[in-house]
């Protein structure tokens, strides 16, 4: 199964394209303290939050907004 970092990737991807978003991913990571591995439910708000800016920068803030929320409900509610 894909751990949290792919799945934004395969979000990302259609819009950035794959090689962009897992570079975006990671960077974001490193910025948070963390490799994309230990990227998870715990931490995946705060890394939405934290990457919907640049996020907007790339596809502007209408389509930041929709994969923001996408990011967001791939946290596992229990």
């Amino acid at each position: 199964m894909d751990n949290t970092a792919d799945k934004i990737i395969h979000i990302l991807t259609p819009v950035i394209g794959s090689g962009l978003a897992a570079s975006a991913v990671n960077m974001q990571c490193k910025k948070m303290g963390i490799t994309s591995e230990a990227l998870s439910d715990c931490n995946l708000f705060e890394f939405a939050q934290l990457f919907k800016k640049p996020l907007a920068i790339f596809a502007g803030e209408k389509i930041a907004s929709d994969i923001i929320n996408q990011i967001i409900n791939l946290q596992q509610y229990p």
